[in-house]
């Protein structure tokens, strides 16, 4: 391996946790890279055991929105461990996310164990926040690879396929 330039690529990988900006579309070619390392991710036994559906209509985006989903309390606690208030804290922990992302609603101790006693609920809106374009990725654990016990080789493809995207997508 001579190459260091995918090296150089996940050292220069960040990532960034910020509103999506409604007003920048996602443009036809950054969609058609995405989508063509996503087709290039390898998978075990070249399974390809998911499938990339991508909204980019502003109603159809709002409908995504409108599904709501329970948060689980084990997610809640455990997140609530790693969150920071500012970004001087998160600065100096090094680890976990800023709590600013959170509603407000998870970010104060009070108001979170009330949220978990009443099966925190929101909207898909809450974590699209307005994005132009989505991409779902849909898993089909019927193609999983022979002798995958929990179908952990089709897990560990799936997440191949998120890091093609995520080091494409990346600004």
């Amino acid at each position: 391996m001579n190459d260091d330039g995918v090296l150089k690529l996940v050292q220069q990988r960040k990532s960034t946790r910020v509103p999506f900006d409604p007003h920048r579309p996602v443009r036809k070619k950054e969609l058609r890279q995405i989508m063509e390392a996503a087709r290039w991710t390898p998978t075990a036994h070249n399974m390809q055991n998911f499938e990339i559906i991508v909204v980019d209509d502003k109603k159809q985006l709002e409908r995504v929105g409108g599904i709501e989903s329970r948060v689980s309390e084990e997610f809640l606690l455990e997140n609530y461990q790693q969150l920071s208030f500012s970004q001087e804290e998160l600065l100096q922990k090094k680890v976990g996310i800023l709590g600013t992302n959170f509603p407000a609603s998870w970010r104060d101790p009070a108001k979170l164990d009330a949220a978990v006693r009443e099966g925190a609920h929101q909207h898909l809106s809450q974590t699209i926040n307005g994005s132009p374009t989505l991409l779902i990725v849909v898993y089909d654990s019927r193609k999983r690879a022979p002798a995958s016990k929990g179908d952990v080789l089709g897990i560990l493809s799936l997440g191949c396929l998120l890091e093609n995207v995520w080091l494409t997508a990346s600004p």
